[in-house]
């Protein structure tokens, strides 16, 4: 049974939420971070559901053609975009865990294809199937022979999220992203409720209330993320140290410190903008050798850290490789005024029986060490 009130009255508080919370992102709407452009892209999914579900209960049995299409286009809508909000769930998730653009793509690689296998199922209701749903000729909304599809899959989605989220902390302990029950616990009710009792309008509105819950998070996670490179600040770094020298668990940690070339130069020939424009570019360089156990930093102007947990002399070899590789071709293809190239000092330890801060201290000094060569090679 539709009730038209409740359902009014359910997206309107959606709606009403929604719209607090893109007020609360005028600010931030500048980033140019993935993981902004993909939670902008649920909110506005969202957005456009709560409106669109609206005026299909509204069309419910009105007569005419053209209600007759619109109840179909409104319904293709509707399924596509609870699933989409799945699927981009799984990408941000992966992004704030990782902060790696690979993975980002392989998991987008992986979810596009039963994504494109419920696009094509709603196309072939356009032609009568009745597959995911169905208009009858009173214009009535009718669910399909195998429905559940669509919310097996928002549902494997939500599943995907809290395995990475317990992977991450298992393995690392860190606060990389926040329980990710925030979201899935309001989504998944709001979508079994309304997928068990049809005229019950509370998937759209749950899916508001979980991206709010969201960027309230989102809002104190800023504090351990430098907003220019889009990696964790020194805050971030020396939280992580400190949890390493208090952990009785003996680890071994390898790390990279690094800082860029001339770029004293480059902010001064450029301008800082143009300085700025490296910073950001080293960034997304270093956001790639990020994994469930390396961690990127910028921990001072033009200073980064690379943290290895549990990594060896080869793997942080592996990971020059990786950086190396990426700066090559990142100042062949890019065409800045500028090249980017690092200063490096790297080492592995272990935690117990060394002290951590003169490790990075050693660190810092072969960096200026080798910065000091390349110097010199300049003048000469």
């Amino acid at each position: 049974m539709i009730i038209i009130e409740e359902i009014l009255v359910a997206n309107s508080v959606g709606l009403l939420i929604l719209i607090l919370s893109m007020l609360s992102r005028v600010e931030i709407r500048k980033e140019k971070h993935l993981s902004g452009k993909i939670f902008d892209g649920m909110i506005w999914v969202t957005f456009f559901a709560l409106i669109l579900e609206t005026a299909t209960f509204f069309l419910d049995e009105k007569p005419g053609i053209v209600v007759h299409i619109l109840q179909y286009a409104i319904n293709s809508y509707l399924f596509l975009a609870s699933s989409c909000v799945g699927l981009l769930w799984v990408l941000f998730v992966d992004v704030r865990i990782f902060r790696n653009t690979t993975r980002v793509k392989k998991w987008f690689k992986i979810l596009i294809i039963p994504y494109a296998v419920l696009v094509a199922l709603i196309i072939c209701d356009w032609f009568g199937t009745g597959i995911i749903f169905s208009i009858n000729e009173q214009n009535v909304y009718v669910r399909g022979k195998i429905v559940i599809l669509s919310y097996v899959f928002v549902c494997c989605c939500y599943l995907i999220t809290l395995i990475l989220a317990v992977l991450a902390v298992k393995r690392n302990g860190h606060i990389r992203f926040f329980p990710v029950h925030y979201f899935v616990i309001p989504s998944f009710i709001g979508t079994l409720v309304q997928g068990l009792f049809y005229g019950i309008a509370t998937g759209w509105m749950c899916l508001s209330i979980a991206l709010l819950f969201v960027q309230l998070h989102l809002a104190n996670q800023n504090a351990y993320e430098d907003e220019l490179s889009g990696l964790y600040n020194r805050k971030y770094f020396v939280w992580m140290v400190e949890k390493l020298t208090r952990s009785k668990r003996n680890r071994s940690i390898g790390a990279i410190m690094m800082d860029i070339d001339q770029f004293k130069f480059i902010n001064d020939k450029f301008g800082h903008s143009v300085g700025d424009d490296a910073i950001r570019n080293l960034g997304r360089i270093l956001t790639n050798v990020n994994s469930d156990s390396t961690t990127a930093f910028r921990v001072g102007g033009d200073e980064f850290v690379v943290l290895c947990i549990d990594g060896t002399k080869v793997d942080i070899e592996q990971l020059l490789s990786t950086i190396n590789k990426q700066l090559i071709e990142f100042n062949e293809t890019a065409g800045k005024p500028y090249t980017l190239s690092l200063s490096i000092g790297y080492s592995t330890c272990h935690t117990t029986g060394t002290s951590l801060d003169y490790f990075f201290h050693q660190l810092d000094m072969l960096m200026y060490e080798q910065k000091a060569l390349r110097d010199k090679k300049v003048l000469h």
